[in-house]
């Protein structure tokens, strides 16, 4: 016994003693981002090593992620793109180009979780150099150098070889953290943040709470939108188990939600609770994606791994209680019961954990402050980066933070979404600031709102393989990740296809003198371009009173102002390509006191059913709103179609001083938008309507007068907008009350 005991003890000894794994590149995460790092660093030449958590490769794409949101599929390039099209070609070898199943996946955005997995493997098994080790997780970062002085670097990765119960090192010259936690970079000591930073801090308007007491408007927090699973559910009741009862059931938060819906006759069966079940998907299967666990996130992006099991247990209870509810509840009505059974997890997915996903859907742990922040600056006017190696488009989509009471019930708190354009990730946020040989494609450099764009799958697969790449630079060139020569990256994307620079915008930047002008002094304005443009500039127009009017044109204005105030101007640029640029400033003319008023529409009282969420989304627009608008207009308009029942918004300014004020709203003019438009303006005379005709352009800036009136100072007055008769839809996107002068 004593013996045998010995040999054991020894047996440990020597697992633990063993021979560190060396390779190039260590890559630790096997999420699509840290497969396609490995494989484009294995394509140039490297041994790379991929340690992944799970005992499967993919992340949320294999893990249950049946419907992918890409945005503009026409910026999914390089191995992203070679993915989602070897996705189409198993769907047409095994069903027929003439097939349902084909059709169902959508180009490749729609596909099974094990066709993932099963492409995923082929990709990797297609590059001999790459070694791939399964059910590993992170223990500790070494790393070399004194902390205080430069040259620091990544020594080696420690993990626990779950399978073996051992522990296991990789050594390596390059390190990417490719995981959704951030483990690898935050033990090298890289700082990070998590939660929302507030509005002040980098100057976002979207930034912080969004809801509640005024005074915690805007302020950051400690939280994170909030996780789930994304499970992937079936109607083929050939191919489906009923829902399992989970260990810690707990229908009480449905009773009130779910079953009042289906007691009231609002949810007829299983499908009513999916937003996108009326779709065909290969395979029968839908992405059940209304799992969401708000406040349950808190705690896992810096928990160790024993917390974060608890977390993601409590997440699975919380959404397998929900689905057997529905099931057998025998408060619900039998035929509904009944109806819901016919649904279930798929047979042949997730075989080996019960058909349930084995990933949990991080949708935001730690973020990287790394060499550049991405900002909502940079996703919705200074979108284009010389240094730009992938392209994000979808829109700032950020799931529900928290709940808080509001007049006695509780409503969803989260980042409000909007719609972006086209937008370049540079390479430096991908790059720690002094951590010579580590690269972070996943828990990238960016706020939380920048976050909530970028955090798309097919982002990460291209953020992966531009640090693949980056890697081999580094390691070919002997340089220090943050000396990578980024035009040589570039070439390198270019080469394998990726998509580059569809965020560029001419470049220029707005400059004046005198500074700080007096009332009747002349200004000189100048357009100074600033580095190469693509195109020659064919429209330069400004925008000295704020109201959209042209007042010049040409790279060099003179223009003089008469009133003491804090002016806006606009400079709206067009080139040669079509493409658009405004830059707007304020400009302090004598005192400069801010009595120009401008209001979003997150400042209305909405009222009726208003859409500003998604509309912009559509591919191939030759122009889409935050292409040319700021402040109101960093996103969409909002809109809201004739036919529903009464809209209105309402826009009440708290204004400085008596006196008269030009009142312009500021709104895209469309096609399809009314003739129509009705508004009311209530000023210190009484009330004014109007009709505002919301198709015609008049011009090229987004403000468009409805008139000067006089207003008292304080919240007396405003403008409303509604949808009463209405020809076509209302948009709606600001609205500003420019002071002309004391006349009360």
């Amino acid at each position: 016994m004593i013996h045998r005991l010995l040999v054991l003890f020894l047996l440990t000894r020597l697992v633990h003693a063993g021979e560190p794994v060396h390779r190039e590149v260590v890559v630790y995460g096997g999420t699509p981002a840290g497969i396609m790092a490995a494989i484009s660093a294995a394509r140039q030449g490297h041994e790379v090593a991929l340690v992944e958590i799970n005992a499967h490769v993919g992340g949320m794409v294999s893990g249950g992620l049946v419907a992918t949101d890409m945005g503009d599929r026409a910026t999914v390039g390089g191995l992203a793109d070679d993915f989602f099209k070897r996705i189409v070609q198993y769907y047409t070898d095994k069903y027929g180009a003439d097939s349902k199943e084909l059709k169902a996946a959508r180009k490749g955005a729609t596909f099974e979780p094990h066709v993932a997995e099963l492409i995923f493997e082929q990709m990797l098994k297609e590059q001999p150099r790459i070694t791939v080790w399964k059910k590993h997780r992170h223990k500790a970062t070494q790393i070399d150098g004194d902390r205080s002085k430069p040259g620091n670097r990544v020594a080696a990765l420690v993990v626990d070889d779950l399978a073996t119960k051992s522990t296991r090192t990789f050594t390596g010259h390059v390190f990417i953290d490719a995981s959704y936690e951030g483990d690898l970079m935050a033990g090298a000591k890289v700082g990070y943040r998590i939660g929302r930073e507030g509005r002040s801090e980098y100057g976002e308007k979207l930034a912080g709470v969004s809801m509640g007491p005024q005074e915690q408007i805007g302020m950051g927090d400690h939280r994170t939108q909030a996780y789930n699973y994304r499970v992937s559910v079936t109607s083929n009741t050939a191919n489906r188990v009923l829902f399992p009862k989970p260990e810690h059931y707990d229908p009480s938060s449905f009773v009130p939600t779910d079953g009042k819906r289906v007691k009231e006759g609002r949810a007829t069966g299983f499908g009513s609770f999916f937003t996108t079940i009326d779709k065909a998907h290969p395979g029968a299967k839908y992405d059940a994606n209304w799992g969401d666990s708000a406040g349950n996130s808190e705690g896992y992006a810096d928990g160790d791994w024993a917390t974060r099991e608890r977390i993601a247990a409590r997440i699975r209870d919380h959404f397998q209680s929900r689905l057997y509810y529905v099931q057998n509840d025998p408060e619900l009505p039998e035929a509904f019961r009944t109806e819901a059974r016919t649904w279930g997890l798929p047979k042949d997915e997730f075989t080996d954990n019960g058909h349930w996903p084995f990933q949990l859907y991080v949708r935001e742990g730690r973020r990287m402050v790394g060499a550049y922040v991405l900002r909502e600056s940079d996703l919705t006017q200074d979108r284009w980066k010389a240094d730009g190696i992938a392209t994000g488009s979808y829109g700032i989509d950020c799931h529900v933070v928290q709940y808080l009471r509001e007049e006695g019930r509780l409503v969803p708190e989260h980042t409000r979404h909007v719609a972006v354009n086209n937008y370049d990730i540079p390479y430096r946020s991908l790059v720690p600031p002094d951590v010579e040989n580590l690269l972070v494609p996943v828990c990238v450099s960016a706020t939380h709102v920048a976050y909530c764009s970028l955090r798309m799958e097919p982002v990460y697969m291209m953020l992966g393989q531009a640090a693949g790449n980056a890697a081999h630079l580094a390691l070919a060139d002997k340089k220090p990740v943050q000396k990578v020569d980024t035009k040589k990256l570039r070439e390198l994307l270019l080469k394998e296809g990726a998509v580059l620079d569809a965020g560029y915008q001419p470049q220029l930047r707005l400059t004046w003198t005198p500074a700080r002008p007096r009332p009747g002094e002349k200004v000189i304005f100048k357009a100074v371009l600033t580095g190469h443009n693509k195109d020659a500039l064919t429209s330069i127009r400004w925008d000295f009173a704020g109201n959209g009017s042209i007042g010049g044109e040409g790279e060099r204005v003179v223009h003089t102002f008469e009133v003491e105030k804090a002016h806006a101007v606009s400079l709206l640029v067009t080139d040669a390509a079509g493409r658009r640029r405004l830059l707007t400033a304020e400009v302090p003319v004598g005192i400069a006191e801010p009595l120009n008023v401008t209001l979003d529409d997150f400042d209305a009282e909405l009222a009726g059913r208003w859409n500003g969420t998604f509309p912009d989304y559509i591919a191939g627009l030759p122009l889409r709103y935050s292409d040319v608008f700021h402040g109101p207009g960093i996103h969409r308009d909002m809109v809201v179609r004739g036919k529903v029942p009464p809209a209105r918004a309402r826009f009440q300014p708290d204004l400085p001083r008596n006196g008269r004020y030009q009142v312009c709203l500021a709104f895209r003019p469309s096609k399809t938008q009314a003739t129509n438009t009705p508004v009311l303006i209530k000023h210190a005379k009484g009330n004014t309507k109007l009709a505002l005709d919301q198709r015609k352009e008049t011009t090229p800036f987004n403000w468009v007068p409805v008139g000067e009136f006089e207003f008292k100072a304080g919240s007396a007055g405003f403008l409303e907008v509604s949808n009463g008769g209405v020809d076509g839809r209302v948009a709606i996107d600001g609205v500003r009350w420019i002071w002309l002068g004391a006349t009360l």
